[in-house]
């Protein structure tokens, strides 16, 4: 029996819950993602749900994984949100 969800189910679930709660406030601290300590602790949790979206191994790339899983890097989103406001 296999209890996990399935890929589109963890796409949504990302996208719909996960992203918003991250992209929350971007326009004021968008400007720290530069940093790469920051910018690191942003795509952990990104990159988490792409390796399990995408059924990869953990050495893959997160930039690969954005590119298989479809989803945007969570750096870009911040700016493209801070751009919008």
């Amino acid at each position: 029996m296999n209890r996990c969800l399935s890929q589109k189910a963890l796409k949504a679930l990302y996208t719909a819950g996960i992203q918003p709660l991250r992209l929350y406030g971007a326009p004021v601290w968008a400007e720290t993602v530069e940093k790469a300590r920051y910018r690191k602790m942003l795509t952990g949790v990104q990159r988490l749900i792409n390796i399990k979206i995408a059924k990869a191994y953990s050495t893959v790339s997160n930039e690969l994984l954005c590119i298989i899983t479809g989803l945007k890097p969570i750096h870009f989103k911040i700016k493209e949100t801070a751009d919008l406001y």
